[in-house]
């Protein structure tokens, strides 16, 4: 009899469990939301050096890497004239402190070495006479018209009249006879400011180009939309 006792619990329990309320489903789990990207912090584009136009076009380089500027390679005499030439645009276009300076050092080279400069300027008409064949004379003005403009290009001015200043009264105080054994040495001197200005923005194509490839789309996507 206990096991039909037995059996018979057992048959209430699953009666009991029959009838009892079915439990809800549990509620579907709400979806995780996909984490927010991090906002991609973009630097500022690099700045051409010197304020330079974008534009700017750079001298071929020589066969040892460097920029090969209308001084590059000028000795002797010639080399002479082009100091002298970079020293008058310095004299005209440097301003501040050392301005004085150099106004009154120009005009010592002019009155202390004024054969020389009359002698070295014939030897250039004489040079680019037979170079092409003509009298040398517009050669001479169109050199001229391109020493002058390459010794003012802006980006270069504030380092270029600091050496000027230097340089100036150093050719005021040389005794004649040192202008040409010196000019060489010292062009390429007053010359420095412009290729270290060209190395600058060789430097600043090849990291805006590296800007550009990394962040340019990004940069250019729109931010938002117009209401309209």
């Amino acid at each position: 009899m206990r096991f039909c006792k037995t059996a018979a619990t057992f048959t209430l329990i699953a009666m009991l469990a029959a009838c009892a309320p079915k439990p809800a489903p549990l509620p579907a789990p709400r979806p995780v939301p996909a984490p927010t990207p991090a906002p991609v912090t973009i630097p500022p584009r690099p700045l051409t050096p010197g304020a330079a136009a974008v534009t700017q076009q750079l001298p071929p380089r020589d066969t040892a890497g460097r920029f090969a500027t209308i001084n590059s390679g000028i000795t002797g005499d010639r080399a002479f004239w082009h100091l002298k030439t970079g020293l008058n645009v310095a004299a005209i276009g440097c301003r501040g402190p050392e301005e004085a300076t150099i106004v009154a050092a120009y005009n010592q080279i002019i009155k202390s070495h004024a054969r020389t400069i009359q002698a070295t300027e014939k030897k250039v008409i004489a040079e680019l006479a037979r170079a092409n064949g003509t009298t040398g004379v517009k050669e001479r003005d169109r050199l001229s018209t391109q020493l002058f403009n390459y010794f003012a290009q802006p980006p270069a001015q504030p380092e270029f009249c600091r050496r000027a200043v230097a340089l100036v009264q150093t050719v005021s105080t040389t005794a004649s006879a040192q202008l040409i054994p010196n000019a060489a040495a010292q062009l390429a001197e007053l010359d420095r400011p412009f290729t270290d200005f060209y190395d600058a923005f060789a430097r600043y194509q090849v990291e805006a180009a590296a800007w550009d490839a990394r962040y340019g789309a990004a940069a250019a996507a729109p931010t938002g939309t117009s209401g309209g």
